[in-house]
Order: structure tokens, then C-alpha cells, then sequence
């Protein structure tokens, strides 16, 4: 049976989850300890043995991105999830940035639940098995896993996350008497998922900065697994911004839609030209998206906008009125608040001073 640390600091969250009839048989994951504190909760971490921490993050977002990153660093559990009220892809993206396994969006259902202990339960049956029996293989360089996870990734498989770090950690595990070796061969492993992946999807370079992707900065020599740990919240941050971003549909007509306005964020993608460019009806396509990717058409044009709007402020010294006008905001003021209802704060702090930092830490 799998142990779980809940922690919220609301008493309803803790009750809440207590209560859904997931627990025991039903899941193999047993809440074994619970906190309102996160202080409690590092004290019962580094005494205890936990294989998933439960973690609620709500205002102040910092607080829990603390708490996740010094579980991450001390390695006191293998499986962080945040459930939170905010869905915006810039909350979630911090959560990855610092090493979450997953997120949830509140309120926590025992279907969405017992779908992410089934994600969980792969995780640590796998790494466990790979951990046991490492010692045992003579490495060679992980092909047939480099292919497997280009797959994973780029039919939008969140599979990939854990594939590539027990990978790693395998890897590691194996060279950890030559580790210039393993980060060698990790690097060039990594890479390759990348290229690959930036080659599939191309849109991706109106919204990411690639570049800071293939590059290391400020890496501690001291710390023998940090390239691993940055390749993994890498991955990370890159699977979950395909999965966000270019939602999974069968509808060929629908998915054409999708990658033409990830391709051209910046012209006028209104429902009427676009169905017009498609050879579409208005009401139809309209209709069809919203049944077959679960978004509202207009919802995700502006959602992609912002993405390119974010990537602007990032990488180019426009002024913010330029920024809106590029991706078809004619009213500035229109345009800030819908940015700032986006990421939940205004332009300033994505200026392009933020460099790399974001795909660095």
C-alpha cells in the first residue's frame, strides 16, 4: 500500500479529500498522515516515508512552490501533486517548473483522482522495479527509450514525464562511479528529444524559447544530479505545454484548425476567417471545437495569443501597446486585462529581462 501525506492549510480540503471513497483497495494509496502546515509537514517528510504528498496551493502561490521545491531538493518524497483553484497555465507552470509530478484543478473528484493515483502507481511500479534491477544491465545508450518517449511526447502522453526521469535516474544509477560520462550521455539524450520534438511541432518557437532549452546556465558543479533534475523539469515543462496548448482531438478538420492558429498567432483568427480559410460553416466549426476539444473556440485564440503575447514581452523590447497591436488587440487597455486575467499579473514581470530563468530553475 502506497503512503500519502495530504497537507492544506484549510480544514475543508483536508475533509474533503478524507472523504472521497478512493482510499485503501480501491487504489492501493492510504492516507498515512495529514497536515495544515508545511513546516509540520517537511518534519513529517524527513522523519517518515511517503511515497506521494497531496499538496494544496492557493494565494500565496510562492508558499507552495517553496514547500515543492524543498521536497524536491532534499529528496524527501518521489510524487508531489498540487491541487489548486487556479487552472491558468501559468500557475501550473511554476508547479513544473520545480519538479510537481502533477496538478489538479480543484474540486478534487474521485474520478480525477483515481485516474492521477493510477499515474502515480505506474511511476513508483516502475521506478521501483528499475531501481531493484539497474545493477544488473550493461548500459548502452538508451535508444529504443529515445524513440518511445519522442512518441510519447509528441501524441501528447504524460507517460513521458515518468519514462524519461526513471530513464535518467537509471542512467545515473548505473555510471555513478563516472558521471561525466552519464551526463554526456544524458545530454545527448535530451537533445535529441528536443530537436525532434521542435521539428514535429515548429509552432512551438512562437511561444518557447528553444534555445534556452538546449543551453545550461548556472549549473552547481558541486551537485552531481543537477543536470538530471534540469532535464526533467525541462521535459516536464514541455510536455504539459504541448498537452496545454494543442488540445487532443480525432477530428482531422478540428486539429487542422488547432495548428494553424498555433502557427499564426498573430493574424486575425476570428471564428469568421478562419472558417472562411477552412471552408468551414461558422455555427459548425464553432460547434465542433468546443465538442471535440473541450474548449470554446474563442477561449482558445485568446488563450494562444496570450502565449504569444508572454513570448513577446519576453524576447523583444516592443512596448506594451506594440505587443497588443501585433496579435490583433486594438484596444490596449482590452488587451492588459485580458493578459493579466491570463497570468495574474501585468507585463512587467515577463519582460525580457526573465530571459531563461523560467526553463532554467
Amino acid at each position: 500500500m502506497f503512503k500519502t501525506l495530504i497537507v492544506g492549510d484549510q480544514d475543508i480540503f483536508l475533509a474533503e479529500l478524507n472523504c472521497l471513497n478512493i482510499w485503501g483497495e480501491t487504489s492501493g494509496f492510504e492516507i498515512a498522515n495529514q497536515s495544515n502546515s508545511r513546516n509540520h509537514a517537511l518534519e513529517l517528510l524527513r522523519e517518515h516515508s511517503f511515497d506521494l504528498v497531496l499538496t494544496e496551493s492557493g494565494v500565496p502561490v510562492t508558499d507552495g512552490l517553496q514547500f515543492l521545491e524543498e521536497i524536491k531538493h532534499d529528496k524527501l518524497c518521489p510524487c508531489v501533486v498540487i491541487i489548486s483553484e487556479f487552472s491558468e497555465f501559468s500557475y501550473v507552470r511554476q508547479g513544473f517548473i520545480w519538479g510537481a509530478f502533477d496538478y489538479l484543478v480543484k474540486p478534487a473528484t474521485e474520478k480525477s483522482m483515481l485516474e492521477l493515483l493510477g499515474r502515480v502507481t505506474n511511476y513508483l511500479e516502475i521506478n521501483q522495479s528499475l531501481e531493484a534491477s539497474s545493477m544488473l544491465y550493461d548500459w548502452a545508450y538508451p535508444s529504443s527509450e529515445e524513440k518511445t518517449l519522442i512518441s510519447y511526447i509528441i501524441n501528447k502522453d504524460l507517460d513521458a514525464i515518468s519514462l524519461f526521469t526513471i530513464t535518467l535516474h537509471n542512467l545515473y544509477a548505473i555510471l555513478k562511479d563516472n558521471i561525466i560520462e552519464a551526463d554526456m550521455i544524458a545530454k545527448k539524450f535530451y537533445l535529441n528529444i528536443i530537436k525532434a520534438v521542435s521539428e514535429k511541432y515548429k509552432w512551438l518557437d512562437n511561444f518557447l524559447k528553444l534555445q534556452c532549452f538546449k543551453g545550461i546556465h548556472s549549473v552547481e558543479e558541486e551537485r552531481n544530479d543537477l543536470y538530471k533534475e534540469l532535464y526533467c523539469r525541462r521535459i516536464s515543462f514541455l510536455v504539459h505545454f504541448i498537452i496545454t496548448y494543442y488540445p487532443d482531438t480525432n477530428d482531422q478538420n478540428i486539429k487542422d484548425v488547432c495548428e494553424y492558429i498555433l502557427n499564426n498567432p498573430e493574424a486575425d483568427l476570428k471564428l469568421k476567417t478562419v472558417s472562411k480559410i477552412f471552408y468551414i460553416n461558422n455555427a459548425y466549426l464553432s460547434k465542433t471545437f468546443a465538442t471535440k476539444t473541450g474548449l470554446y473556440y474563442n477561449d482558445f485564440v485568446n488563450m494562444v495569443k496570450m502565449a504569444r503575447a508572454e513570448y513577446l514581452f519576453r524576447t523583444s523590447h516592443l512596448k506594451t501597446y506594440e505587443v497588443g497591436a501585433q496579435i490583433g488587440y486594438r484596444d490596449n487597455n482590452y488587451f492588459l486585462r485580458q493578459f493579466k486575467k491570463t497570468y495574474g499579473q501585468n507585463s512587467t514581470r515577463y519582460r525580457s529581462a526573465a530571459g531563461c530563468d523560467d526553463y532554467q530553475t
